[in-house]
């Protein structure tokens, strides 16, 4: 058997591997400039130096189902109520908010969920505690979905989140941390 011929041909399909290869990888790039890299989505949560960024912070914390991230947007103080039409009115503590997202973390039923507030504006209340910030809201969307069914609030449910500062705050950029400390649902 000639030697020569197998070897031309084996080194004719190794060079053809090769050259595949080359082209693949300067087709895909490499380095920094991989196109399959994700781009850096920046941070999960904003700093909770407003009112305003501790309510978005709720809002990503409660769709993606964050526990820790939501446990720690509430002052351990913290009271809420409902309030509807006809029924008795309902408390809820740190404790019952801590329970209630915990719940919903651990539901493998629930396929979605979403919550979005509409523009947010700041007030004071003058019988508030001095410091203490208001936010009102009315007609927030908030759908829980199981696949089979969709839980959603009532269209024009007015809900009032009241916010207690805690200062100085070291890593606050305004030297200032606000957390939920009130929640009233006020349903029609």
């Amino acid at each position: 058997m000639n030697a020569a011929p197998y070897s031309a041909r084996r080194l004719a399909a190794s060079s053809t591997i090769l050259g595949a290869c080359l082209l693949l990888g300067a087709m895909m790039g490499c380095g920094d400039d991989n196109p399959v890299k994700p781009p850096n989505p920046g941070p999960k949560y904003l700093a909770s130096s407003t009112p305003q960024n501790t309510l978005e912070n709720l809002r990503r914390a409660y769709t993606t189902r964050d526990s820790t991230g939501y446990d720690s947007l509430f002052d351990p103080r913290y009271q809420g109520t409902s309030i509807q039409s006809g029924m008795p009115l309902i408390a809820f503590t740190y404790s019952d908010e801590r329970r209630h997202i915990g719940a919903l973390a651990n539901a493998a039923s629930i396929t979605s969920v979403e919550l979005f507030f509409p523009p947010l504006t700041r007030t004071t209340d003058l019988g508030d505690p001095p410091g203490w910030a208001t936010i009102q809201v009315q007609n927030v969307l908030l759908q829980v979905n199981d696949g089979t069914s969709s839980l959603n609030l009532e269209p024009d449910e007015t809900m009032e989140f009241k916010f207690a500062p805690t200062t100085p705050s070291a890593g606050s950029p305004t030297d200032t941390t606000w957390h939920v400390i009130r929640w009233t649902e006020i349903a029609p």
